[in-house]
C-alpha cells in the first residue's frame, strides 16, 4: 500500500519501491488542490509553491534517475550553459492559466519516466559529475546509480517535507487525511487506537 513501501527482495526492487512509494505520496499533498492554489505563495516569507514543489519532485526523480539510465556516458541534451539554465527556470513553473489536472498530468508523466529509467540503469555504473551544476565541489569524485537512486529518494522526501507545510498554510490539511482520501485507503485503525489509549493525547496532525 502506497502509505509504506512494500518489502521487497532484492535492492533494485527495493529502490523502486521506495522511490515510487514517495512520488505517490508526494502526489497527495496536491490533492484536491486549483490551478490557483497550486501557483500561490502560501507562505509570504518563501516563494515556494505548491506547483512548483510537486513538478521538481517529478523532475528529480526523472532527470537523476535518468543520469543513472545513460550511465556511464553523461546525459546530453543539446543545450548550451544559458540554455540549461533557462530551461531549469521553466520546467518547473506552473502556467497562468494552466489547470491542477495539467500540472499532475505532466508529474505523473516524470514519475513513470523516473521509475523507468531505474529498472533499466546500470546502478554500478560510473555516473559522471554534473560539473556543469554549481551545487558540486570541484573535485568530487564519481558516483555511481545507486548513490543517484539514494540521491533521488532524498530529494523527493526533503521537498516533501517542504510542500506538507505549504499545503497546510493553504487549507490546513495534513498528510494522514490526504493520502487516505487521495488513496482510497482506510485509517480509521489510527483514529481507534488513540480512541483505545485515552491516556495519550492525539496529535492534530
Amino acid at each position: 500500500m502506497p502509505l509504506f513501501p512494500a518489502t521487497r527482495t532484492t535492492e533494485r526492487e527495493t529502490l523502486l519501491e521506495w522511490i515510487d512509494d514517495a512520488l505517490i505520496n508526494a502526489r497527495s499533498i496536491v490533492h484536491g488542490l486549483t490551478g490557483d492554489q497550486l501557483r500561490a505563495r502560501p507562505v509570504p516569507s518563501s516563494e515556494l509553491t505548491l506547483g512548483l514543489l510537486i513538478l521538481h519532485i517529478g523532475e528529480v526523480a526523472e532527470g537523476w534517475l535518468g543520469r543513472a539510465a545513460a550511465a556511464p556516458d553523461p546525459v546530453e541534451t543539446g543545450r548550451t550553459l544559458p540554455e540549461a539554465f533557462a530551461w531549469a527556470e521553466e520546467v518547473n513553473r506552473v502556467g497562468p492559466d494552466a489547470s491542477a489536472e495539467e500540472v499532475l498530468a505532466e508529474f505523473d508523466r516524470r514519475h513513470a519516466a523516473g521509475l523507468a529509467h531505474l529498472r533499466s540503469a546500470d546502478l554500478d555504473a560510473v555516473v559522471p559529475v554534473p560539473t556543469e551544476m554549481p551545487w558540486f565541489p570541484p573535485g568530487m569524485a564519481p558516483f555511481n546509480g545507486w548513490w543517484v537512486a539514494q540521491h533521488v529518494l532524498t530529494e523527493i522526501n526533503r521537498h516533501s517535507g517542504h510542500a506538507d507545510i505549504l499545503r497546510e498554510a493553504v487549507d490546513g490539511r495534513t498528510m494522514y487525511d490526504l493520502i487516505a482520501e487521495d488513496q482510497g485507503i482506510d485509517m480509521s485503525y489510527i483514529g481507534a487506537w488513540f480512541a483505545a489509549h485515552p491516556e495519550v493525547p492525539a496529535p492534530a496532525w
